[in-house]
């Protein structure tokens, strides 16, 4: 055996070592997660999968425009007020998809002033289509559509992929977007029916957006289907708010 092979078998050994180590130090590693998991309260689990959907949403948001530096906000509301900043439109066609008792229904007629603006709120008043988190299926039911004393506010009442797929956006000059739909599946379904009307200008905000398993996941399956770019203008906590641009 000359030098150069018994080099290479040397190199071999060291790394089967070396593969052997890292294989024994993982199988260690993954031992003591499921001893430290049998510990974890739901609360602890929930933040944790929180902190691995804000380093997604960071990686994410990277390769969206200005995406490296987006600004924080102190609530939803002060998110709201960046949204309403940047409404230009005469005619705004304000959508609400989770209207739930009316909170953010009111804030947006109280604050949307423009004779011409529309809003409509989207729910099934019957609460979540299925469980979310530890909330179970129909949780936030109500008795109905809220009153909220504005002519330029109507309400659809029923499942979104019941009524979603007879619903013709009526003519506006800008579109607002206000998802709270919480799941997965009911935000899917809100994002195919109206991704093809975000043009450069719509304003896209996301209630519960850092949940990778919903809202989150919804969105970048979205982003994916259609190449829209969508600037994050803001974020506060858990909502975010996004500026449709061109592609």
């Amino acid at each position: 055996m000359d030098v150069r092979e018994s080099s290479s078998n040397s190199y071999r050994a060291i790394r089967d070592a070396f593969e052997s180590s890292r294989t024994t130090l993982r199988a260690i590693i993954r031992g003591r997660l499921l001893t430290l998991g049998s510990h974890v309260s739901d609360r602890n689990l929930v933040n944790l999968q929180r902190v691995l959907s804000y380093l997604e949403l960071g990686r994410w948001c990277a390769n969206q425009p200005g995406g490296r530096q987006v600004q924080r906000l102190p609530s939803d509301k002060a998110v709201f007020a960046l949204a309403l900043a940047n409404v230009r439109g005469r005619r705004p066609l304000y959508l609400e998809f989770g209207v739930y008792e009316g909170a953010s229904m009111r804030w947006w007629t109280e604050h949307l002033t423009t004779p011409g603006a529309r809003f409509i709120g989207f729910d099934s008043f019957e609460g979540l289509h299925e469980a979310f988190r530890q909330l179970p299926a129909g949780h936030f039911a109500t008795d109905g559509p809220p009153i909220v004393d504005d002519p330029r506010v109507s309400f659809v009442q029923g499942w979104f992929e019941d009524t979603l797929p007879s619903f013709h956006l009526p003519e506006h000059d800008q579109l607002i977007i206000n998802i709270d739909c919480d799941l997965y599946s009911s935000t899917a379904t809100v994002l195919k029916r109206i991704e093809a009307s975000l043009v450069p200008g719509s304003l896209l905000y996301f209630d519960e957006l850092t949940d990778r398993d919903h809202e989150m996941r919804a969105l970048f399956e979205s982003v994916a289907r259609t190449g829209a770019r969508l600037r994050p203008l803001g974020w506060s906590e858990l909502s975010w708010l996004f500026l449709a641009e061109e592609p």
